[in-house]
């Protein structure tokens, strides 16, 4: 179901025109049980880890508002990607099937719906490297082979760790690097 609201009118347009007898409150009744039967609908649609992701980065999208880095303090900020219920149904996948995934769509440059405030879209790339941050609870410059630019300053918005990360991922060695990294955490 891509469209869940124009099904809901449909069915309410077929609903209203079959019986216009029906009282307004049966009507009301009707409409609620069918609001609540969309997001079970949505949800069986989106089963797989490919179908969680492409909603969450392709179709919805948002902002991170710095969120996609994991801090000691966890912050709930429900209007925030890493807050939201996609995200929490998505992070419970199987955590080596999650980072497998995750890992194949490092290369990708592709723009996705998520903002990183204050600068720039993120990249599918991008936004996989964020997810096994919070899957794996460690940041891509926590780790000593990029420790470099963990008290790197910033330079200017092309001079910042959004573009400091697109920047490893288009180097195929460094990529790969990264990518060796975060599969070496499931051992752990």
């Amino acid at each position: 179901m891509k469209n869940p609201l124009k099904i809901l009118l449909l069915i309410l347009t077929l609903v209203s025109c079959k019986n216009k007898t029906e009282s307004k409150s049966e009507l009301n009744k009707v409409t609620a049980e069918l609001t609540e039967e969309i997001p079970q609908m949505e949800l069986q649609q989106t089963n797989s880890i490919s179908e969680q992701w492409n909603f969450m980065v392709f179709d919805k999208g948002g902002c991170l508002g710095g969120t996609q880095y994991v801090t000691e303090k966890k912050r709930e900020i429900p209007t925030m990607v890493f807050s939201e219920t996609e995200w929490k149904k998505f992070a419970k996948n199987d955590k080596t099937e999650l980072t497998e995934f995750l890992i194949s769509k490092l290369s990708d440059t592709t723009k996705t719906k998520v903002h990183t405030c204050p600068f720039f879209g993120a990249t599918n790339g991008e936004m996989a490297v964020y997810s096994l941050q919070h899957i794996h609870n460690i940041n891509w410059l926590e780790f000593s082979e990029f420790e470099e630019y963990k008290d790197r300053k910033y330079g200017n918005a092309t001079d910042q760790p959004q573009m400091w990360l697109q920047n490893i991922l288009k180097d195929e060695t460094e990529r790969n690097k990264l990518a060796e990294l975060y599969r070496n955490e499931l051992k752990k």
